[in-house]
């Protein structure tokens, strides 16, 4: 007994080194900064986040989410897109009064708005945040190394999210079930579109509406899916890197009850057997083919889809 005991007096310091090691681990993760999606305001139906560190090299993806309109647009706010890591673009159902991007990276904040003021941004002061106006635009620092770029609205919307976590999109419980069955680890491009009122087109044109302008119908077999499905109350998507003329899709739809969700899942797994003889030219059986080889799973009203999209969906002019 004695020697157990001693034994236990000789490992207590160990212990105690990892135990303080672990502790600041822990501290040094809370004392980050806040995460974008927290950021997000609770009333956005429409949102975006990129991976832009990683979207930049790649010359296809840029295409689809029109990257050189943002690269013009990172130009006008007298940043650098090489030193933006991510972005989150978001909207509310009408596209315009609450809508923003939030940026993240290593872009030297005080220059950025130094700059702001030599273009004629006026500074002034938005519930106790410095903001800089011009015209019906606003920017605001949020943080050592965020940024938000959007309406007066919007920049309200988000400093209600960041003060309470009930105003943020992560409390939705909509958000919350989409983002779970969704994976988004080394996603480049993921979108999220929460419906709680009117239709999927509603949705889509608050995207588009976004300074980042992507249609989910303009994604081949996605959009295809999107429209069969439109009784959905939710849906995300991540689109990956291409390999082989071919780019990886998951795609969450959080359907209005399980009943939906199961009729829908029936309904995607029927499609899986339409015959490659209904596709009206090369393109579309492609498409078909990509929707054969499609997964479906569900859990509760949620399902969750993988599938493969051609490029010659996404870029006609390949077929």
């Amino acid at each position: 007994m004695r020697r157990t005991t001693k034994l236990q007096s000789q490992n207590w310091l160990p212990r105690l080194f990892v135990c303080t090691v672990i502790l600041v681990m822990i501290g040094a993760c809370s004392g980050g900064e806040i995460s974008l999606m927290r950021l997000v305001p609770l009333e956005s139906c429409a949102v975006m986040i990129l991976d832009w560190s990683s979207l930049r090299h790649d010359p296809d993806l840029r295409r689809v989410i029109k990257g050189d309109a943002f690269e013009t647009l990172l130009g006008r706010l007298g940043i650098n897109g090489d030193s933006v890591d991510t972005v989150v673009v978001f909207s509310s159902i009408d596209g315009h009064t609450t809508s923003g991007l939030l940026l993240r990276g290593s872009f030297n904040r005080k220059k950025v708005i130094a700059d702001l003021k030599q273009s004629g941004w006026k500074e002034n002061s938005l519930q106790d945040h410095t903001v800089y106006l011009n015209g019906a635009d606003c920017i605001a620092a949020l943080g050592r190394n965020t940024l938000f770029a959007g309406t007066h609205d919007g920049a309200l919307a988000v400093f209600r999210a960041e003060k309470s976590i009930r105003e943020s999109i992560v409390a939705s419980p909509a958000f919350k079930k989409i983002n779970d069955g969704i994976s988004t680890n080394g996603k480049p491009v993921r979108v999220l579109l929460l419906i709680p009122q009117g239709t999927l087109d509603m949705a889509d044109a608050a995207l588009t509406a976004t300074s980042v302008v992507l249609s989910l119908f303009q994604l081949g077999g996605i959009g295809q899916l999107l429209k069969a499905v439109n009784v959905a109350s939710g849906f995300a998507f991540s689109l990956d890197h291409n390999s082989y003329d071919e780019y990886p899709v998951e795609l969450c739809v959080l359907m209005r009850d399980e009943e939906a969700a199961v009729f829908v899942n029936g309904s995607l797994n029927a499609m899986k057997t339409i015959s490659e003889l209904a596709a009206a030219d090369k393109r579309d059986l492609e498409s078909l083919r990509a929707l054969q080889k499609m997964r479906v799973d569900r859990k509760g009203e949620v399902l969750r889809l993988k599938m493969e999209i051609p490029a010659t969906a996404l870029f006609p002019e390949r077929s």
